[in-house]
């Protein structure tokens, strides 16, 4: 994941993504526990077409698939709901670092629609550097992106070159709010880190470095000499 140019808005991606997921076959059985999924849910996602899935539909699925219900094959098949309905704000639960996760466990890199999730990563994050607040939070996409794809080095350093009103602020907010000392260490304090990581240790490198305060010093000082 690079930086904030040259991408498509997030609302477009989402859009797209279930023509993108047509070669995903609808699932004709889904195994689960029935304390975790009952037969009933069960046979609402197996008759409603994907795209028409409400929330009610397709959240308890989301909140158990790969752990209590389904299999890689249902999780690709219905990704493509689950993230719409997470980013458009409609389905605010599972939180979306559980969500990524289930798509981590699934393997979701092996999907011929991989490229497509990438995209919609890029996006989201594009958006922070360039719209936020009106974006979701990077506290949550970072752990969310880390499960996902085990490292979050590209986002941390187009968040550090701060190209943008927007990225300042955002790491401003950031480090004020989500962030805490700990035992010496600065470390993120969303609970949905994995503390054993790759991705949360760049995450602690890059904080305790300095490189990320440094790069807010210097938003506040060229605001400064602009007489902001």
């Amino acid at each position: 994941m690079v930086g904030s140019a040259d991408f498509r808005p997030v609302g477009e991606v989402l859009a797209g993504l279930d023509a993108v997921f047509a070669q995903a076959e609808r699932p004709v059985r889904i195994e689960a526990c029935p304390c975790c999924l009952r037969p009933d849910a069960i046979e609402v996602l197996l008759r409603t077409p994907r795209h028409m899935l409400s929330v009610d539909d397709i959240r308890q699925y989301a909140v158990v698939a790969m752990l209590g219900a389904g299999s890689a094959a249902d999780l690709r098949y219905f990704t493509p709901r689950i993230l719409e309905l997470c980013h458009t704000g409609e389905m605010d639960f599972p939180d979306l670092e559980i969500v990524y996760d289930h798509m981590h466990r699934a393997d979701w890199k092996s999907w011929p629609e991989a490229d497509a999730i990438v995209e919609l990563m890029d996006a989201l994050w594009a958006e922070v550097l360039t719209g936020y607040p009106d974006s979701d939070d990077p506290s949550v996409l970072l752990p969310a992106f880390g499960a996902a794809t085990g490292s979050v080095a590209a986002n941390l350093a187009s968040w550090s070159r701060l190209e943008t009103a927007a990225a300042g602020h955002s790491l401003r907010d950031f480090l004020t709010d989500h962030v805490v000392l700990r035992d010496g260490i600065l470390v993120p304090n969303n609970p949905f880190w994995n503390a054993d990581g790759d991705a949360y240790h760049e995450v602690v490198r890059w904080l305790n470095s300095g490189e990320a305060r440094r790069a807010v010093v210097r938003t506040g000082s060229d605001a400064r000499s602009r007489g902001e």
